[in-house]
């Protein structure tokens, strides 16, 4: 039960992520609020999952995931206000995601909770990913195609997550 929520959380913060991309104002702003509700839940959802498996690093996802959230929340609030900051707070929380996505795929790969293919190819996507916020962060330069290999690897996950569910170590 517990991977099948998290499949779907996964997919409605994607969903609302992309959509958040090709919106303005109001409804830009709540794609992104829908998308740090979806990304305020997965953690907390995984969490016992996790735990049993490395306390640490379970508490480190919960946390990277929250802050990620945190981050969202005033990028959402200045969309629907139409206010110009709404890129530095979702081009910040990226930092936090990216976080979260090396200690819940290294978590992965070592509890072998979902394939390991899957793990890695996290681990590996996160780092073009990284490059590519910092990019839109520092250098207010866009470059979409960055994060293309991320976004497909978490709905492989979810995928697997709504249809298999976790692996028994």
């Amino acid at each position: 039960m517990t991977a099948r929520v998290v499949g779907s959380l996964y997919i409605i913060a994607t969903a609302a992520g992309v959509a958040s991309t090709a919106t303005q104002g109001t409804a830009r702003g709540l794609c992104v609020f829908l998308m740090a509700l979806a990304v305020a839940f997965i953690a907390p959802t995984l969490f016992p999952v996790l735990k049993q498996h490395g306390e640490g690093l379970a508490m480190g996802y919960v946390v990277a995931r929250t802050l990620e959230a945190a981050f969202l929340v005033p990028a959402a609030a200045a969309a629907i206000a139409h206010l110009q900051i709404d890129d530095v707070w979702g081009h910040s929380s990226a930092v936090f995601f990216c976080a979260s996505v090396v200690l819940l795929n290294y978590s992965l790969f070592r509890t072998k909770l979902v394939p390991r293919w899957i793990s890695v190819w996290g681990l590996i996507a996160v780092l073009p990913y990284a490059v590519g916020a910092l990019l839109a962060l520092l250098a207010h330069t866009q470059v979409p195609v960055m994060f293309v290999p991320l976004a497909i690897n978490e709905m492989v996950l979810a995928v697997w997550l709504l249809t298999k569910g976790f692996r028994r170590p």
